[in-house]
């Protein structure tokens, strides 16, 4: 299944999530490994400074992290459950409402999707560190995030 055929299942499920639909995020890029999603804000997403709330930019970061962590594993998701244990976010610097669209970006290395699909075939739970990196129009670093991801064999 090439990237493009993979992205639109994947970012289709993100569609029919409340939050997603809340916070307007849209799917930019998907392939194995890597997942961009970007949010434009509006007026309701914006804190008292006129900044991106804090807790939006984090679920903006925990939308790329889970979206890259299934990226790789498209074909076997029917055979697992995935589910973030934890995150972390480290803002950097203001995120202007003025300065959006702002893009979220992870990437997984290929040895990391190919040990993942190695350790679901062989029913072994998996942990997985997903760093992401949020950006405004301009490129600069607006946060840095780190989730975990578990991936675990489903029950039969």
């Amino acid at each position: 299944m090439d990237s493009a055929a993979m992205g639109e299942p994947v970012m289709a499920g993100f569609q029919k999530l409340g939050f997603i639909q809340y916070a307007g995020i849209e799917g930019a890029e998907f392939g194995a490994g890597r997942n961009v999603v970007t949010i434009a804000p509006k007026p309701e997403h914006l804190n008292h400074n006129g900044d991106l709330h804090a807790a939006v930019l984090f679920g903006l970061a925990e939308t790329a992290a889970m979206g890259a962590s299934v990226s790789g594993i498209v074909d076997l998701m029917g055979e697992t459950f995935i589910v973030a244990r934890d995150g972390r976010i480290e803002y950097l610097a203001r995120a202007r409402g003025a300065a959006g669209p702002f893009r979220a970006t992870c990437e997984l290395s290929a040895e990391t999707l190919e040990r993942v699909r190695a350790d679901i075939a062989a029913r072994v739970d998996v942990e997985l560190a997903v760093p992401v990196d949020i950006t405004d129009n301009t490129g600069k670093s607006v946060a840095a995030s780190a989730f975990t991801a578990v991936i675990r064999p489903r029950r039969k």
